[in-house]
């Protein structure tokens, strides 16, 4: 039951993690991340104005941002939580300990960075920090939940450890995504900069306009198809049925983002569809750390 407790904790924390990844790239495509001008507080007050007659706001963008900010608090309590079980239950685990207060770390950090964000009027390098800071949470969060899977599932299967070199696959799988989505986040903020410098260009020449590193994106979007095809082939028939379901899922999503983002580039789609294909992707970052972990396991 503490281990049960413990998982249900990471879960939590895990799903809470990924939802202020969306909400945050709600304030970024709706353009609310200077909603409320200062931080901590909204103007003078700890939460928006609900008169826009008092002060000069945009209510809704205010409120979005607030809601991001108030979505990350809730996360912090949330992990404070998970690491008052880790030390009660996982004292003696130096692993789970660490990588639980590394989380909580991880999210104070985040939160300080998000500040920075208003304090230098939205710096596109404290953006692409910030979104580092997001990743790496996740991968923390997703790596104590699959910990306390496996000791929770512990007589249902055991450690087979598979091949060094599909290992490494994995690894290189998972780094991948991640210079994936910095290379998406830097294109995008070279757009934003080039729109508020060159307002008049059209969208291909904004297009036009962003180093060579474009190219690479794009290019990295189909190494990572052909890795999941690769990670498919060789782990089809795993004995652990959550194999088989992320297997799908990472060729699925995989396939989707690739469609979505060249979509993104030759048509008009609604910013939601950028907000998606960025949520997406961090999606994957946290997939292959529980992937990693429990490629290894099978079925007794």
């Amino acid at each position: 039951m503490n281990i049960r407790l413990f998982f249900r904790s990471a879960l939590l924390s895990t799903i809470l993690a990924y939802l202020l990844i969306f909400i945050g790239g709600l304030v970024r495509v709706s353009g609310a991340g200077m909603g409320c001008p200062n931080w901590p507080k909204c103007g003078d007050n700890w939460i928006p104005p609900t008169n826009v007659d008092l002060e000069q706001f945009n209510l809704t963008l205010a409120w979005i941002e607030f809601i991001n900010r108030s979505f990350g608090a809730i996360l912090g309590i949330s992990i404070i939580v998970l690491c008052f079980l880790s030390v009660k239950y996982f004292y003696s685990d130096k692993r789970i300990l660490s990588i639980s207060f590394l989380s909580l770390f991880l999210v104070i950090a985040n939160g300080v960075v998000g500040g920075a964000l208003v304090w230098t009027n939205l710096n596109p390098f404290i953006k692409t920090f910030h979104m580092i800071l997001a990743l790496a949470l996740v991968s923390s969060l997703s790596f104590l939940t699959v910990e306390a899977y496996k000791i929770l599932s512990v007589n249902k299967f055991a450690h087979r450890p598979s091949s060094n070199i599909n290992k490494k696959i994995i690894f290189i799988f998972a780094i991948c995504i991640i210079i994936e989505i910095l290379l998406g986040t830097g294109i995008r903020t070279n757009i934003e900069i080039i729109q508020i410098e060159f307002p008049l260009l059209d969208k291909s020449q904004q297009l036009d306009s962003i180093p060579f590193y474009k190219y690479f994106h794009t290019f990295m979007g189909f190494t990572l198809l052909f890795l999941s095809f690769y990670l498919y082939k060789i782990f089809s028939n795993h004995s652990l049925k959550i194999i088989k379901s992320l297997n799908i899922f990472i060729l699925c999503m995989i396939t989707v983002q690739i469609l979505l983002g060249e979509l993104l580039v030759f048509s008009e789609l609604p910013q939601l569809a950028r907000l998606f294909h960025t949520w997406g992707s961090s999606w994957l970052v946290g997939i292959s750390v529980i992937y990693y972990n429990l490629v290894d396991y099978e079925l007794v």
